[in-house]
């Protein structure tokens, strides 16, 4: 097993170190890779993003958005957890997990952490999980990543992983502190999460490869092209209806929007705001359903609302 250390925490980076790997660069062994971000929301091949998370709180704290290339659920994940990943070749269609989750779990019993590989795809210990995991095929390739919990922050995960017509309650984040908990509590023996890493990369690899400048320049185009990408990001979203009344300090406003596919097909705004001039809605038609794109295109309406500023506007739309 030859372990790549990807030497960033940029998930978008690491997702393309993914791709490159298992469609570009082949090595002569199967790849190991551990690997960490700063607070991301990882979205499934076929999940509609924007019921999945709380995207206004997402953006409010910096939250990174990405969509995988493999199915199953949303995860939150932080630089207090770990991601790892296994490429290989030459094995069928069929979606296999325990293969791959093994070297892991023996990896924590051998720490004192009784885990194990529960249902469809979960790593728990004692009936908490720590992990998930996702599979899927791309070019004669099985990729297979999973989480590790091992020191996120649990309340942070809650509150973005829970759409936002939803209440967030003391009570709803005790209750999934009772489903989920972190590797290091249940280490006889603490260490950090570094130390963590090292221990369980120095179980499963038994060769490294360093990347090359030229391998560097390449995963960045893809981690771009794939990743990065905004209409990548929410492509999944189908046609859908927003629909809200919003009060302001310059009046109420009715949004309705039509959006599929991440662009606003239809707009309405209407209330008893005043305006200088024109129909606001008219000016997002056609526009990525994101404020940044929002913030743009209303950027260049002529008509004025009293006593609402472009970024309030904005603020209206995607509350």
């Amino acid at each position: 097993m030859i372990y790549i250390d990807t030497k960033s925490n940029d998930t978008y980076y690491n997702f393309g170190c993914e791709y490159y790997f298992s469609t570009e660069k082949q090595l002569p062994d199967d790849v190991f890779l551990m690997w960490k971000t700063t607070p991301t929301l990882m979205i499934g091949k076929y999940q509609n993003t924007l019921e999945e998370i709380d995207a206004a709180y997402a953006r409010e704290k910096g939250i990174n958005i990405v969509r995988r290339l493999s199915g199953g659920g949303t995860i939150y994940t932080d630089d207090g957890g770990w991601q790892f990943t296994f490429i290989t070749r030459s094995l069928g269609m069929e979606i296999e997990f325990e293969r791959f989750v093994r070297p892991v779990t023996d990896a924590l019993c051998s720490l004192g952490v009784n885990a194990s590989l529960t249902g469809r795809n979960d790593i728990t210990v004692d009936g908490k999980k720590i992990s998930g995991n996702a599979q899927f095929k791309l070019g004669g390739t099985t990729v297979h990543h999973g989480s590790l919990l091992f020191d996120t922050n649990i309340e942070e995960l809650v509150r973005a992983t829970t759409p936002k017509d939803y209440k967030i309650t003391s009570k709803a984040i005790k209750s999934v502190r009772e489903r989920v908990t972190n590797i290091r509590e249940q280490l006889p023996v603490d260490m950090t999460a570094d130390e963590f890493r090292d221990y369980v990369v120095n179980r499963v690899k038994t060769d490294v490869y360093e990347i090359t400048p030229e391998d560097d320049a390449r995963i960045r185009e893809l981690a771009d092209r794939y990743f990065r990408d905004e209409e990548i990001i929410y492509s999944k979203s189908p046609k859908f209806e927003v629909e809200k009344t919003v009060h302001t300090d310059g009046g109420t406003f009715v949004i309705g929007l039509t959006v599929r596919h991440g662009i606003i097909e239809n707009a309405g705004i209407s209330g008893d705001f005043f305006s200088g001039g024109g129909d606001p809605s008219s000016a997002i038609i056609g526009v990525k359903y994101t404020p940044e794109a929002v913030r743009e295109a209303l950027a260049g309406f002529d008509g004025t609302i009293y006593r609402v500023s472009v970024d309030e506007l904005v603020r209206v739309i995607f509350e």
